[in-house]
């Protein structure tokens, strides 16, 4: 039996964005990625990226673009409430961060920088 169509292939499908996984490479999306369909790669992109992306059915690749267009985004994930924000790098060495509370920095390894404040 193929990991998808397996039950434990099933439950990673449907939960593994809950626990901040997403399925790197999947297979409606093999045209965006350029990577054929492997149901046995997740990667780790953390909470609340893995909601979001879970939400508008996005790729890596579709989520770091629609960051960037959109600059910021917030909502509320498990209790909490979050904005992300995207600094092109490129265009300058400084990054605004929070003076205030608890923030992850992320690479987008295209330049960029993604900022993650946990309100």
């Amino acid at each position: 039996m193929k990991i998808d169509q397996s039950p434990e292939g099933k439950w990673l499908q449907e939960n593994a964005w809950k626990y901040g996984f997403i399925l790197r490479y999947p297979k409606e999306k093999v045209t965006i990625t350029g990577v054929p369909y492997n149901p046995m790669h997740y990667r780790f992109v953390g909470l609340p990226h893995s909601a979001i992306m879970q939400e508008h059915q996005l790729t890596l690749e579709e989520y770091v673009k629609y960051l960037r267009e959109a600059k910021e985004v917030s909502g509320t994930i498990n209790g909490g409430d979050y904005k992300i924000y995207y600094d092109p790098v490129a265009t300058s060495i400084m990054i605004q961060v929070p003076t205030n509370g608890k923030y992850v920095l992320s690479g987008d390894n295209q330049g960029g920088v993604i900022v993650t404040e946990f309100l």
